[in-house]
Parts: structure tokens; C-alpha cells; sequence
């Protein structure tokens, strides 16, 4: 397909990288429901160039789903650019995204994710490598900075060498996901350069991505934490309404990214990777404490039908 950051009709609304969760069972329900464009888990150069099937095995995509943006994260631009043209020629997702903005320890303390922002001229170094060594789309994801806002003009010389989008958490990288996104820092960043960026943090009703929105220099919202047992959001946030699932509509999306995922991954793992889903799935409703329970314990097909059973 031929996908360009530049021409992706504005505003539209993504559904973020999330670790172990964004895989094609969940993030295809997501496209279906709305999503624009929906970024896979984040996997690591390394384990790209050295275990390329297995690693782009959780990257999979159906063709509907497109565009699907690939994510890698990584400590050097060499080794990126290898595994950004290995993903594109095994794969060919609509494009490439560079993890800037991952916090958590065992990935920053490998100098990869959001701690490249510690060093931001070395970052420039490193995108402009992969810029160099990558023909298709390349986009980074980021966060304000390390413990401060300070990547405006580090957005600015991604803008210089090439980099066709970006999409910004408004949080620092100290600060995790404490505190409120800071929604203001987002736009600045957006009024200061032309390609496209993209705001995330902290958006979980279609009110909330409205009010983002109204700033025309954003070309769009991202979703993370609000999708989660919620792929609705997406309607809604296009529909400008609340939609509200009944118990039916949840038991049919169960189902439905049960089969996926089983399909995917086996019964024994897809049923494991349903887990959490079913927890985020029931948490609003009545009785969600001991369905939890139930919901954390299932192993096969038949016991999330089970579950469903009880659930309604």
C-alpha cells in the first residue's frame, strides 16, 4: 500500500504501541472499530536482526488493518536501520517508528526507549542513521524530555533530516505516567514544525480527544490506556457521542478476539493473552471483582465461554 504521514487525512485518531497488548487480536478489533492507523508493540532491533521470524511473528498484520506502523527501539542507528528494512521487506507495514518514549526501567536501562532523550544529540544521531538507511516512512515516538520539557528544538532537527512524523507523550520520561499529560508542551511542539504530530496522554473520551483536537496544528490524537477494554472508544470519538457497550456487545468482542487470538498464537497462549483483556473487558460491571477472579484463572477456549456464561 502507499501510505505518506503527509497526506494522511487530518485529524485522525491512532491507537498507540502497547507492550504485549496491540498484537493483531486486539489491534485489528481497534482498526475495525475506528482507529485510523494502528501501531504494533514495540520490538527490539536486536532480537529483529537476530530472530526475525519469531520476533516479526508478533508484529503480524492482517491486510485490512493497514496502515499498521512497526515499532523498533534500540540503542543504535545501524542496528535499527537493519532491523526497520528486515521488518519492511518481511512484513511491509505502511511504516516505521522509532521508540523515543518507552520508560520503564528494563528498557531504559538499556539505554533504549525514552532514555535516548538523555543524550539528545546523540538521538539526533541515531535517527538521522536510520534516516540515512531507511527508505520508507519513519516516524519516532517521544516524550517531553528526560525529567524536563526540552525537545522542541530536538523535534525541529528531526524535522530537518527526514523524520515524517512524530507522536508525543506529555509526560517526561521521570515522570512514568504520573501527573497529567501536558497538553499545552504538545502543542507548542506542533505549531513549531509542518509534519505531522501527534499528541497522546491521558485521552479517553471522545469529550477529551475534541478539546485535543481543536488545536489545528495537531494532526491527531493517540490512544493507549483509554482502548483498553474499550476498542468503542474509537467510535465514539469519531461518532462524537457516547457509546456505551452492553454486556451482548462485549460478549460478541470477547469472542471474537478470543478466536484471533487463538488463531494467532494457539489455544494454550492466545487463551493467556486473553487474561488481562477480560479483566479490562468487565472491570465497569457489577460483580467484576470476583469475575476477575475467575477471568485471571482461564486456560482454554471453554472456560473464557464459561466465564462469558457468568458474565451475563
Amino acid at each position: 500500500m502507499s501510505f505518506f504521514w503527509s497526506s494522511q487525512p487530518k485529524p485522525f485518531i491512532a491507537l498507540a504501541p502497547m507492550a504485549n497488548i496491540t498484537t493483531l487480536p486486539f489491534r485489528s478489533i481497534c482498526r475495525e472499530m475506528g482507529a485510523d492507523i494502528a501501531y504494533t508493540p514495540m520490538l527490539s532491533s536486536n532480537a529483529i536482526i537476530h530472530n526475525p521470524e519469531k520476533t516479526l511473528n508478533i508484529a503480524s498484520f492482517l491486510p485490512s488493518e493497514q496502515p499498521v506502523i512497526l515499532q523498533v527501539f534500540g540503542y543504535n542507528g545501524d542496528l535499527i536501520a537493519k532491523a526497520a528494512n528486515i521488518a519492511q521487506k518481511a512484513l511491509k507495514p505502511a511504516g516505521i517508528d522509532i521508540n523515543m518514549g518507552c520508560p520503564a526501567p528494563k528498557i531504559t536501562g538499556n539505554e533504549c526507549g525514552s532514555a535516548l532523550l538523555r543524550d539528545l544529540d546523540k538521538a539526533i544521531e541515531i535517527a538521522k542513521e536510520v534516516r540515512n538507511k531507511f527508505d520508507g516512512q519513519l516516524s519516532i515516538k517521544l516524550r517531553l524530555g528526560w525529567n524536563e520539557f526540552n525537545v522542541l528544538d530536538f523535534v525541529k532537527e528531526l524535522e530537518k533530516i527526514g523524520i515524517d512524523s512524530v507522536s508525543i507523550h506529555g509526560r517526561t520520561a521521570k515522570q512514568g505516567y504520573r501527573g497529567g499529560a501536558d497538553w499545552n508542551a504538545i502543542n507548542i511542539i506542533a505549531r513549531s514544525v509542518k509534519i505531522p504530530v501527534i499528541g497522546n496522554g491521558d485521552v479517553t473520551t471522545w469529550q477529551g480527544a475534541g478539546a485535543r483536537l481543536r488545536d489545528a496544528s495537531l494532526a491527531g490524537v493517540m490512544i493507549g490506556r483509554g482502548a483498553l477494554g474499550n476498542p468503542w472508544i474509537f467510535q465514539s470519538i469519531k461518532g462524537c457521542n457516547d457509546v456505551i457497550p452492553t454486556k451482548s456487545d462485549i460478549t460478541k468482542i470477547v469472542q471474537l478476539q478470543t478466536e484471533r487470538s487463538i488463531k494467532y498464537i494457539g489455544e494454550k497462549q492466545g487463551v493467556l493473552e486473553m487474561r488481562k483483556h477480560l479483566c479490562w473487558y468487565i472491570k465497569k460491571f457489577s460483580g467484576a471483582k470476583n469475575l476477575r477472579k475467575q477471568a485471571v484463572m482461564v486456560e482454554t477456549k471453554k472456560d473464557i465461554e464459561h466465564l462469558l456464561v457468568s458474565f451475563n
